[in-house]
């Protein structure tokens, strides 16, 4: 009886063994511990990005590059800003310099007299040396030139001649963006006359000074 136990029990043990062998050989195997680092894939050369235009800053409020002024003097007689009664015109090139251009020219015409005329072109380059919240200091330099016949200030028929370095020093307040007041001194460091016939003279000096005002309105 013992015998016949022992060989059903070996006979069940084989069985279970049997079964078991096809679930072992299924399951996977097991990871290794150390597992080789992933292999990266070479990253895709950038499109190639085509340049910005480059943007223009807005100007700023209080700067004057690019714009033309009119205006008119408030004392009379030739001044390097304007005469009084005609228009005068600054150009602002930067906001560190202007130019001021000026020009005169008169034809007189009286029956049984020779024709009389004055022409007077002039330029002067305006530095701004000192630049505060509205309120400007500036020196400018400049030259100009005069050639005139039976007209003042001819004193004789002949041809009159003048050259001239004139120099100016002035402030000039901004009320608004457009408007301006100024007051200045301005002298001719050099001038040279020859007039007609006469023995010509050359001044070098800065006592000739003349003081002048003047009321400008300026585009955008």
């Amino acid at each position: 009886m013992t015998r016949r136990l022992s060989l059903i029990s070996m006979t069940a043990l084989a069985s279970l063994l049997g079964a078991a062998l096809p679930a072992f050989a299924q399951a996977p195997a097991p990871a290794p511990m150390y597992a080789p680092p992933p292999v990266m894939a070479p990253a895709p050369e950038p499109m190639p990005v085509m340049p910005a235009a480059p943007v223009m800053a807005p100007k700023a409020s209080d700067d004057m590059t690019g714009s033309v002024g009119f205006g008119t003097g408030v004392v009379a007689g030739t001044s390097l800003v304007t005469t009084s009664g005609t228009i005068a015109m600054k150009y602002w090139m930067s906001d560190a310099m202007a130019l001021i251009p000026q020009l005169s020219l008169n034809i007189n015409k009286t029956k049984g007299v020779d024709t009389g005329w004055q022409f007077a072109p002039q330029v002067l380059a305006d530095f701004t040396l000192l630049k505060g919240a509205s309120t400007r200091l500036s020196g400018g330099l400049g030259v100009g030139l005069t050639l005139a016949k039976n007209m003042a200030p001819a004193t004789t028929t002949d041809t009159y001649i003048a050259f001239r370095i004139p120099v100016q020093l002035g402030v000039e307040h901004f009320f608004t963006r457009w408007f301006s007041m100024g007051l200045g001194t301005t002298f001719n460091f050099l001038s040279y006359v020859k007039d007609g016939t006469a023995p010509w003279s050359m001044n070098v000096e800065v006592s000739n000074i003349r003081y002048m005002g003047s009321l400008f309105f300026y585009t955008d």
